[in-house]
């Protein structure tokens, strides 16, 4: 079967690998559909370190079952979580799930960019492999984990009905926070990009303005927009020159949301004085957990957010490596999906 494999800092490679055989417990899933994420892009290029697993936003249908699954069946319709947490450490008994020690060790075999990958039985004995309803697309349910990711990270801020919000970064995560954030409630909602046609889809997904963070102080056109600065900051690139003008843009007692995973040893010149006397807090989320999965399909389900217009590129998995060399280059691309079909 076909894989998609770190070959090298900077290589990706499509090649021939054994099909997984299963333990009992784990689950053997048929890829249909998988999103290249930023973070696949980080790995190929090594911001993240040496090696790392490429694919964890699939979906697919069940091609095998470990001896004791009893709760699913061949040929469901599904999706899986890469990652999932013990529920029972310190962490997980304060709400720290994705702080949880299990949470990395768990992952696909070989990886979610292949014909086949199998899913461990931490994952599905935790509920980490869930059906997808039968009016939702698998290109939709590859969507389904970076939205969820987006659920966690919002609910973590605790956003409020009436809060400005600036979303630095209008790719798939930044677009995803827009609609969430219209449905949340917020009452200014300002998106900031380099790239005209994607401040040209925030708008059509629910933001009220668009700033040119090439060509515009972000903090200065915010400030005009909204007096006082926004409620709410959310950095959703790993770029960290996004985040002095984001926080610049936050009121007196307002929240910086770090979304956007930036590379190892990444840093920012932070005024301390400053973030203290202004009372600001700065606020991290990474990755989601199997509840949040359920909120995004949800929210899927009855219509209250659009997945498919964010996608814009759709490559066979024999060509995963130009998927995500074009997703890391393309000034038009928003999402980059693998499909089963070319």
């Amino acid at each position: 079967m076909l894989a998609c494999l770190i070959n090298g800092e900077g290589h990706a490679e499509v090649k021939e690998v054994p099909t997984p055989r299963l333990q009992p417990g784990e689950v053997l899933i048929k890829l249909a559909s998988a999103g290249i994420c930023g973070t696949d892009i980080e790995k190929v290029h090594g911001a993240y370190g040496p090696g790392g697993i490429l694919g964890h936003e699939v979906s697919g249908t069940i091609a095998s079952l470990g001896e004791g699954v009893t709760d699913l069946r061949k040929s469901d319709r599904v999706i899986a979580h890469h990652h999932v947490p013990c529920y029972s450490c310190h962490y997980c008994k304060r709400g720290d799930h994705t702080m949880c020690d299990l949470f990395k060790k768990t992952n696909f075999d070989p990886c979610g960019l292949a014909e086949y990958f199998r899913v461990p039985e931490a994952n599905v004995t935790r509920g980490g492999v869930v059906r997808l309803p039968p009016e939702t697309s698998f290109e939709e349910g590859s969507m389904i984990e970076p939205t969820a990711c987006c659920v966690r990270a919002l609910d973590k801020v605790e956003v409020k009905h009436g809060d400005n919000v600036l979303v630095v970064g209008l790719g798939p995560a930044g677009l995803t926070q827009i609609q969430l954030l219209r449905k949340m409630g917020a009452e200014v909602i300002i998106g900031a990009d380099i790239l005209a046609h994607r401040r040209e889809i925030a708008k059509k997904l629910g933001a009220n303005e668009t700033i040119n963070s090439s060509s515009l102080s972000v903090p200065e056109h915010v400030t005009k927009l909204t007096r006082l600065g926004v409620d709410l900051a959310i950095v959703s690139t790993g770029n960290p020159k996004a985040i002095q003008p984001a926080l610049a843009s936050v009121r007196k007692g307002g929240k910086l949301l770090l979304f956007g995973a930036p590379a190892q040893g990444a840093e920012i010149n932070l005024d301390v004085g400053a973030l203290f006397s202004r009372q600001n807090s700065i606020v991290t989320s990474y990755s989601c957990i199997e509840s949040d999965l359920d909120v995004a399909l949800a929210l899927l389900a009855k219509g209250e957010i659009d997945l498919r217009s964010m996608i814009t590129d759709r490559f066979a998995l024999r060509d995963a490596s130009k998927a995500i060399e074009h997703a890391r280059t393309s000034q038009t691309a928003i999402k980059t999906i693998i499909v089963s079909e070319p």
